[in-house]
């Protein structure tokens, strides 16, 4: 799933000099990740380096484009042929396998040939504080061709089992028995009960993984959606604040009594 970055982007520049590709440049009016160069820095980090430096949390998974660890990491050795990422490479898909629990101050090892990552030290509390949304990907078994099934039968003469390709079970057919050589003939219910079993069972696999899909894909959206309005919402009490302490300044530096100030005439503590 590329990476990209949401409407509400400050302009900071933060994340451009941590991309490891160069995949990220000033737009129109927002900075933007180019997704043919973006890897979510799979081959180089556990993370994805433009999310855990944005001030604002807007380096988001795009929805529109999901991509699996292979095609990633094909593109950052593509992009990167100097480097060798091996088999062991780092990736936000196997985040914290292999490793030793680590200080969130540490930076994670530098690959050779790569640029080094913003300490997380140096980097605002909340710079690293909610990282972009990541889903795992989901592994869907693919059904073989339908015409690929083998059937066991029992030889109703011999009673040995032997095996049948699914084609051969057509209306009229003869299936002879490998072991005594007795033959079978289909009849249509018999080729009936076996196109239904695996038209009815296809066809219920295609819905359910249809439905699975779309199911995550919504939820997915509501959680985004959620997401922007919480950040919104922050943003703008953040925003209340700032204009409080503006505020309490500017009372501060208009009412202090400093020395050779002027008293109000009329005051308790003047000479008049």
């Amino acid at each position: 799933m590329a990476t990209m970055i949401a409407n509400d982007c400050i302009n900071c520049g933060a994340c451009e000099p941590e991309c490891p590709n160069n995949a990220i440049s000033q737009g129109d009016p927002i900075f933007v990740i180019d997704p043919l160069l973006c890897t979510e820095c799979v081959g180089f980090h556990d993370y994805e380096a433009c999310a855990a430096v944005c001030p604002v949390d807007v380096c988001i998974t795009d929805p529109n484009n999901i991509e699996s660890e292979e095609a990633l990491i094909a593109r950052a050795r593509a992009l990167h042929p100097e480097t060798n990422f091996g088999d062991s490479f780092e990736s936000r898909f196997r985040k914290g396998q292999d490793k030793a629990a680590a200080a969130p101050a540490s930076a994670p090892a530098q690959t050779p040939g790569t640029r080094a990552p913003a300490s997380a030290a140096a980097a605002p509390v909340t710079a690293g504080a909610v990282s972009a949304f990541a889903e795992a990907d989901v592994d869907y078994f693919e059904l073989p061709p339908i015409d690929s099934w083998n059937i066991p039968m029992r030889c109703y003469k011999c009673n040995q089992v032997h095996e049948e390709n699914v084609k051969q079970f057509m209306i009229g057919n003869v299936i002879f028995c490998p072991h005594c050589h007795k033959s079978t003939f289909v009849r249509d219910n018999l080729n009936y009960h076996i196109r239904t079993l695996l038209k009815d069972a296809y066809d219920q696999w295609d819905n359910q993984q249809t439905e699975f899909a779309e199911q995550r894909e919504r939820e997915r959206t509501q959680f985004l959606e959620r997401r922007t309005k919480e950040a919104e919402s922050f943003k703008n009490r953040q925003k209340r604040d700032l204009e409080k302490i503006r505020q309490d300044l500017d009372t501060i530096g208009d009412q202090y009594d400093a020395a050779g100030k002027p008293y109000k005439k009329g005051s308790s503590f003047s000479w008049g």
